[in-house]
């Protein structure tokens, strides 16, 4: 872990900046010389090929509404805690995060990437009722969004399932508390909803699109330094500083393994093309994998959050 905290003796910050904004650049020149955002129209209209365009158009306002909710009880409660690394004292230390603060995890990213997918798949819902046709620029919002969520809500899932529950077992308090509502909202949910809308309407997805998984995290990492250092004065992950030694690189494969996240969807949207069982199945069996609704510790499930 000592990796982890090897600042670089300058604090130089330029160089880590110009590196994720190198690697941005590339992606972007690549997404538009592979013609991505002619790809996302086709994309954008199979995902509003599902069984009844009536029962499609409540499922998307019914998540909608639900992601909307979880939004407005993060910003107005006034509990919670996290572990941050302070900008200033290059250390980690508590904060209890109010407000809009709640919103500057990863995984309120993914919340927010989930129901921004929703709100324009229930415009391309009204659209369908209307009997008119998806306008271009709708139908690439619509797809670009919802590969974008399916790479970060599968990787937040997998790290919220096999990094953090485990290690913060042992804080009984704080372990609970993610179980609570919008905790389960942005770790298991966001992806159950993406994984269902899949089954529903089959969508047309292509390789490429992995790219959206790396600009979405070299995003965050670029929002995170003018955060903390002219802001919230922390960073959520301590790996995420510029300043560190190293920072390019973990923020590289941060980037990379949520476009291996998607990547793996996209293969097993494929089999789902090629056989709906053999596919379908597959990907509800990795879903079943990466999420958890309730603490494995008996002693612990007795007092889950919510219910005392």
């Amino acid at each position: 872990m000592e990796l982890f905290n090897q600042y670089h003796p300058n604090d130089d910050v330029v160089r880590s900046m110009s590196v994720l904004s190198i690697i941005t650049l590339a992606s972007l020149v690549l997404l538009f010389s592979w013609d991505v955002p002619s790809l996302l129209v086709g994309t954008g209209n199979s995902l509003t090929q599902g069984p009844s365009d009536v029962l499609m158009a409540i499922w998307h306002i019914a998540c909608l509404l639900l992601g909307l909710r979880t939004i407005a009880f993060m910003y107005t409660m006034k509990t919670g805690h996290m572990i941050v690394r302070s900008h200033e004292k290059k250390e980690d230390v508590l904060t209890p995060p109010i407000g809009i603060k709640k919103f500057v995890t990863f995984s309120s990213w993914t919340l927010i990437l989930t129901v921004m997918y929703f709100f324009f798949a229930t415009i391309g819902s009204f659209f369908l009722l209307a009997d008119t046709d998806l306008p271009s620029n709708l139908a690439q919002l619509l797809a670009g969004v919802f590969v974008t969520s399916l790479g970060a809500s599968f990787l937040t899932s997998t790290v919220v399932r096999y990094v953090i529950l485990p290690e913060n077992h042992i804080d009984e308090e704080h372990h609970k508390r993610q179980f609570w509502f919008h905790n389960q909202m942005m770790h298991n949910f966001c992806t159950v909803f993406l994984v269902t809308e899949i089954l529903l309407t089959s969508p047309q997805l292509e390789f490429v699109y992995m790219l959206f998984g790396i600009l979405i995290g070299l995003a965050y990492a670029l929002f995170a330094f003018p955060f903390a250092a002219f802001g919230g004065g922390f960073y959520v992950y301590s790996f995420i500083d510029p300043r560190l030694q190293k920072a390019p690189l973990f923020i590289t494969m941060l980037a990379l393994a949520i476009s291996l996240s998607y990547v793996g969807v996209w293969f097993v949207s494929e089999l789902i093309s090629f056989n709906i069982f053999i596919g379908g199945s597959l990907l509800i069996a990795w879903c079943s994998q990466i999420v958890q609704f309730e603490p494995l510790n008996a002693e612990v499930r007795g007092r889950v959050p919510g219910k005392e």
